[in-house]
């Protein structure tokens, strides 16, 4: 099953959504192969994480969704203060969100909302943050970051 976001006018669109596609068919499965559709507030830029069934996707609107991968149905929603334009980036159990407004969310992976934390670094982040080998990674329009995570 594949997840992707989408909209009716690419930049500032009224209408836009997570959607869940069974790529199992043949020619434009568009619309045959939809398994569900959930709609999210702005356009998005950037790619859902898919997480022990759960779906977590930022919008420009400045709002994490979290939904159900079977399903579609929504457990929560979060405003982070600023828009996305980074992916959702799930590592050790936990949902980094990288905001345009300077601040890293941080919330538990989990089907009931809880945010962790709010970091504010030094500028705008507009990439999605990478983990390796224990070691989660932030670049901002201005310095790459380096944490340690999962207790090392």
């Amino acid at each position: 099953v594949y997840v992707t976001v989408g909209g009716d006018i690419w930049w500032g669109k009224e209408e836009a959504w997570l959607q869940c596609i069974d790529p199992s068919g043949e020619g434009d499965i568009t619309k045959t192969g939809l398994v569900w559709s959930y709609p999210v507030e702005k356009h998005c830029c950037a790619t859902p994480s898919v997480y022990d069934g759960k779906v977590f996707v930022a919008d420009s609107g400045g709002f994490v969704h979290c939904v159900n991968a079977a399903d579609g149905k929504p457990w929560w929603r979060h405003e982070v203060g600023g828009e996305v334009w980074a992916s959702t980036l799930v590592a050790d159990g936990k949902v980094y969100v990288p905001t345009r407004r300077r601040n890293l969310a941080v919330f538990a992976a989990e089907k009931e909302e809880k945010l962790l934390t709010t970091i504010q670094l030094d500028s705008a982040m507009n990439g999605s943050a990478t983990a390796a080998n224990g070691v989660l990674y932030i670049t901002t329009m201005r310095k790459l970051y380096a944490a340690s995570v999962g207790g090392r």
